[in-house]
């Protein structure tokens, strides 16, 4: 009987330790405050959100749990399609000097108010130009591109492309003809070309064939029509400006750099800067810095002393980013002042079970499904017309749960069948000796009826 309690003793302390306490699975939550009767919901993380949310998990870890702690259907928001007008309008095209072979060719780039910036290398004296330029002010939907009139006979072959930022282009026409023949009834003239495709603001015109017939001083213009998407009308997060303080300096070549870490790896889309009292003019190059052997060239800004330019953002495209850099090739008295802009990330979430609902973010282990809510989403706005937007929620105060300990990777399970195993071995074993001597000790039946009889005779 005693040795049954042992073994029930020595089990119950396994089966304690197995159901200790596991840590919070999420490092921080926010309740959320929604209206009753929404059909779907939508919540925007707020920054210190961007603290929590790792960005190798891609916002995966990211869940909207119902009062029983039960994850709901939830998902990163699509905003609806914006509402749009045509457009048409005439831009200046622009000549990009002829690079000299086997010598790198002009620098193109952006100021801080958008405008295209030509900086020349060496250039060839002769050459006519091949690449042209022009911006369209903002971002248009292109359908038509058409070339002012030629008094001379043109045969040209041309492809189009467009970008947003001067960096990354996407070829929109390749081979399309650029066409004048004669004159009068039976001339050709072929100065149009169709375009299709996503708003775009910068366009890019290369020369495949023939020579151009452009002026080089920016005199010659193209016209371009398509639409443009009514900005007071967009479905998108309102843009929140974030003042970074510098952090580190440091001599780079001629120049200085200027580090600026944000308090987490926000989703920037603009940088603004000014300069202080004693600097009245710079040009800076921003770039995101991403580990410690490479960065992203976000663009130039220009400062000007009437600080006009420092108050027009550098437009560049949305992503998490920590650590900015400015490089001024002249030296500044002090460091200039940075200003991020962002578009909080928003999630849509279906109010299934119970409420209150609350916001978890920030987990190694655990990862929000693969749940269809833009069907769901897709499926209300026919249901409920094209105006219809989920409800806006907003969230209380913060908590913390697991913390830093929710983000560190989760260690392997402990196997208890091995120490379980022995344990069973173990007492088995006791047992098996116990018996053994329990049957030695016992006195033998046979021999005591033997020394019986000896003794009767």
């Amino acid at each position: 009987m005693r040795r049954d309690v042992g073994c029930l003793l020595v089990l119950g302390l396994f089966a304690t330790g197995a159901r200790a306490e596991a840590p919070e699975a999420f490092a921080y939550a926010w309740p959320i405050v929604a209206p009753q009767g929404g059909k779907a919901y939508l919540v925007e993380l707020p920054q210190d959100a961007y603290a929590w949310a790792s960005r190798d998990a891609g916002l995966a870890n990211v869940v909207v749990v119902d009062a029983e702690g039960r994850q709901v259907a939830a998902g990163p928001y699509t905003a609806a399609a914006p509402t749009s007008h045509p457009v048409t309008l005439d831009a200046p095209l622009r000549a990009v000097p002829a690079a000299v072979d086997g010598v790198p060719g002009a620098r193109i780039q952006r100021s801080t108010n958008g405008d295209i910036v030509i900086e020349p290398g060496p250039v060839a004296p002769t050459a006519t130009p091949r690449v042209w330029l022009f911006d369209a002010r903002s971002a248009i939907a292109p359908e038509r591109l058409e070339f002012a009139a030629i008094d001379h006979d043109v045969n040209l072959g041309v492809d189009v492309d467009t970008s947003n930022d001067l960096q990354d282009w996407n070829t929109r026409v390749r081979g399309a003809s650029i066409v004048t023949l004669g004159k009068g009834d039976g001339a050709v003239d072929a100065r149009v070309i169709k375009l299709s495709g996503s708003p775009a603001r910068y366009y890019r015109v290369r020369v495949m064939s023939g020579e151009a017939p452009w002026a080089v001083d920016g005199t010659s213009s193209v016209t371009l029509s398509g639409s443009v998407e009514d900005a007071a009308a967009k479905d998108e997060a309102k843009l929140l400006w974030l003042d970074v303080p510098v952090g580190d300096t440091k001599s780079s070549g001629q120049g200085v750099d200027y580090d600026y870490r944000l308090p987490a790896a926000l989703p920037v889309n603009s940088v603004r800067v000014t300069l202080g009292k004693s600097d009245s003019v710079a040009r800076l190059d921003a770039s995101a810095v991403e580990g410690t052997m490479s960065s992203e060239a976000l663009g130039t800004l220009v400062v000007t002393p009437d600080g006009t330019e420092g108050r027009r953002p550098l437009e560049v495209n949305a992503r998490r980013r920590d650590l900015l850099r400015l490089h001024s090739a002249t030296p500044l008295r002090e460091a200039p002042h940075l200003s991020v802009g962002w578009r909080p990330d928003r999630f849509v979430f279906l109010p299934e079970g119970k409420g209150p609902y609350r916001l978890l973010v920030g987990s190694a282990r655990e990862r929000r499904p693969a749940w269809p809510v833009g069907d769901a989403v897709t499926a209300l706005r026919k249901s409920e017309g094209a105006a219809w937007r989920p409800d806006e929620t907003t969230l209380g105060p913060g908590q913390e749960l697991g913390g830093r300990e929710a983000l560190s990777s989760p260690a392997a399970p402990f196997d208890w069948t091995r120490p379980l195993l022995w344990v069973v071995l173990l007492l088995g074993a006791g047992l098996i000796v116990g018996m053994a001597g329990s049957l030695l000790r016992k006195p033998k039946a046979g021999g005591e009826d033997e020394g019986k009889g000896k003794d009767e005779r």
